[in-house]
């Protein structure tokens, strides 16, 4: 997210998840409702289990889910199946949103849902310029818990943790926002069902892009400044009832070869380990620009 160089903010190692939720987050997947119907209810019944009663700030990127990419940069020979592909993704998203209405009965929000998810990124970034400024290093993750608990996923919060590790000690990090460009929307609004195939949970990427201005500084001088303009697909979890709003990872656009359907195999559980904690990391730059 920061156009500094990854190498300032740094990479860690995250710590490892419980195996349980692990477990949790392939059936929450399964019960998707970017799966067919058929296919949801014989894993759901497979699974066994109540999405309802995992804790919200567990549910992480559920999947590898389709991100329409921006046409200028696909081979216009793509552009007829790409232009298909959204139109798929307009009814998915049409269909989610009428099972929302239909099953949970409160009445959708989006200004509101994007307001907040703004909110909890903003809140994000700043709180972790002040983990990376922190000196103490077991300080660093407990003022992130402490801080955060109420606006992002635990997976993020670990992700948050590693990376202000690695921040060097005798500096700090300053984070501001300057702008937010056009009007941030939701591109993709999915449903988590619960084990009787009744929507509980949502789970949506909202497309955000701003203006930030990051400076890094030194025995009190500013020796890195640097404003930019930010294209995010940040992911939130939803508890539509009690309104907790979680800001849990980030996503990038899809290339123009891949189709709607998820990629990855949710049921190969150190795959699906390893999806979580990537996904979760919002500082981490898109692999395709690194080919």
């Amino acid at each position: 997210m920061f156009s500094v160089k990854r190498s300032v903010i740094g990479i860690s190692k995250q710590s490892s998840l419980p195996k349980s939720f692990i477990s949790s987050q392939i059936s929450i997947r399964s019960n998707s409702s970017s799966s067919t119907p058929d296919n949801d209810n014989v894993k759901r019944k497979k699974a066994g289990m109540d999405i309802s009663k995992v804790p919200l700030p567990y549910i992480g990127v559920m999947s590898d889910f389709y991100v329409p990419p921006k046409l200028t940069t696909c081979p216009i020979t793509s552009w007829p199946k790409l232009i298909a592909r959204r139109i798929m993704l307009f009814a998915l998203n049409t269909y989610n949103i009428v099972k929302f209405k239909r099953e949970i009965g409160v009445p959708l929000e989006f200004n509101a849902w994007k307001d907040k998810g703004i909110e909890n990124y903003v809140r994000a970034n700043k709180v972790f310029a002040q983990a990376c400024s922190e000196p103490q290093l077991k300080a660093k993750a407990s003022l992130l818990r402490s801080k955060l608990d109420h606006s992002c996923g635990k997976h993020l919060i670990e992700s948050l943790s590693a990376r202000s590790l690695s921040f060097p000690e005798d500096s700090k990090l300053n984070w501001e926002l300057k702008s937010i460009q056009n009007n941030p929307k939701v591109v993709l609004f999915n449903i988590i069902p619960d084990a009787d195939g009744i929507a509980c949970f949502v789970q949506f990427i909202l497309k955000l892009k701003t203006n930030q201005k990051i400076s890094i500084v030194k025995d009190q001088k500013v020796v890195k400044e640097q404003e930019s303009s930010v294209e995010d697909y940040l992911v939130y979890s939803m508890n539509p009832i009690s309104k907790e709003l979680l800001l849990v990872g980030k996503l990038f656009e899809s290339d123009h070869i891949r189709g709607l359907k998820p990629e990855m195999d949710v049921f190969d559980q150190k795959l699906m380990q390893r999806f979580l904690k990537t996904s979760s990391d919002i500082y981490r730059t898109d692999p395709k620009q690194t080919k």
